[in-house]
């Protein structure tokens, strides 16, 4: 069965950063969004990029996304499309509350409302998945599966508790071991659920990051996606690994074996690509992962994400970019694009060209 292509509508923004009072309706596919450098482009993908996930891209806190001298903020999104028309209301106070209605009614979890409304998003700052630490790949999958998965995010935020409690007794002046060992268990059995998750997940993507890795880059090297866990994902590997390494986590003052120190690695021709790739391959291989995480997106929902660029004219070369909005054209959707330059977006189909200035959107 084909996925349901949603589309935004219509978006109502008030006080949200510098969009005072703006009503945005976009094209059916390709949105493109130009002006100058801190006009509100970035705002406006991220207001729609909430709706979708209730969280800030740019990690800012629900205050911080109120505009200056407001008390609050509210964003709402009409959907429809292939699928039932839905409104989406957030409201967001000065001191951090916030409100998510659909359709008038709270919904049932977060995993829940992801995936009513699927968003990917792709910012400069996604070049850090292949160039940066593994703490931004594992927190990019991590982030996937909370949206995929209702449990996930709540075996998680147990693993981080008792982690974060084992690493404070592994520093006490006197450390007690039967108090630090009695957080291996729980350490184990969620730690086995996450790591056996990520690679799962890890599975699914590779082979399509490969397969849109090598239309973007035509000629490219062939690539691989490998997760690669520090102990093996199973409870009796854990429990055994944290048992031997008792002593040292001692002389260390933390945990070290567990998912979260697992490694995502792309490869490039079995070399590494984060020391190894051209910043070009970096541009594409983030790309690709993105393409990818939309495509897992549609399949668990039954629903086409919007697809969110920023900036992403100045990331690939002209073939590149050609190459990359083929691919979107036959991907279908929904798509916005920020930009200063709009003439370097190479896609003509079903384009619609909005101006942004000083958090006002007009038709080009």
């Amino acid at each position: 069965m084909s996925a349901q292509r949603q589309r935004l509508l219509r978006l109502r923004v008030r006080e949200f950063r510098n969009l005072h009072e703006l009503d945005f309706e976009p094209g059916e596919r390709f949105n493109v969004l130009s002006g100058d450098n801190g006009q509100g482009k970035s705002n406006l993908l991220e207001a729609i990029d909430y709706v979708g996930t209730l969280r800030s891209f740019r990690g800012a806190q629900t205050a911080e996304l109120v505009g200056e001298h407001a008390a609050g903020a509210e964003l709402l999104a009409s959907v429809g499309g292939d699928v039932l028309p839905h409104e989406h209301r957030i409201r967001l106070s000065r001191e951090g509350r916030r409100e998510v209605a659909v359709d008038g009614k709270r919904p049932r979890s977060r995993a829940q409302y992801a995936l009513s409304l699927p968003v990917v998003i792709f910012h400069p700052g996604d070049l850090e998945l292949t160039t940066g630490s593994p703490e931004p790949r594992r927190a990019f999958l991590d982030r996937l599966l909370e949206r995929l998965d209702e449990t996930y995010a709540t075996t998680l935020a147990a693993y981080t508790r008792a982690l974060a409690s084992r690493n404070r007794l592994l520093k006490a002046e006197q450390p007690n071991r039967k108090a630090i060992t009695s957080y291996d268990e729980l350490l184990a059995s969620a730690g086995s659920v996450l790591g056996q998750a990520r690679a799962a997940l890890v599975t699914e993507l590779g082979p399509r990051v490969a397969d849109a890795f090598a239309e973007i880059t035509g000629d490219g090297p062939p690539m691989s996606l490998r997760y690669e866990p520090r102990v093996a994902p199973s409870m009796q590997a854990m429990r055994e690994a944290l048992e031997q390494a008792i002593d040292k986590d001692l002389a260390r003052g933390f945990t070290a074996d567990g998912p979260h120190a697992d490694e995502l690695v792309f490869r490039l021709q079995e070399t590494k690509a984060r020391r190894y790739a051209s910043q070009g391959q970096h541009r594409a291989l983030v790309l690709a992962l993105k393409v990818a995480e939309l495509q897992e997106l549609e399949r668990r929902s039954g629903r086409t994400p919007m697809f969110l660029l920023d900036d992403v004219s100045s990331e690939l070369d002209r073939q590149r970019n050609r190459s990359f909005f083929a691919l979107l054209s036959r991907q279908g959707g929904q798509v916005f694009l920020t930009t200063t330059q709009p003439e370097l977006i190479l896609v003509e189909e079903a384009r619609v060209d909005f101006r942004v200035r000083a958090g006002v959107v007009t038709r080009a």
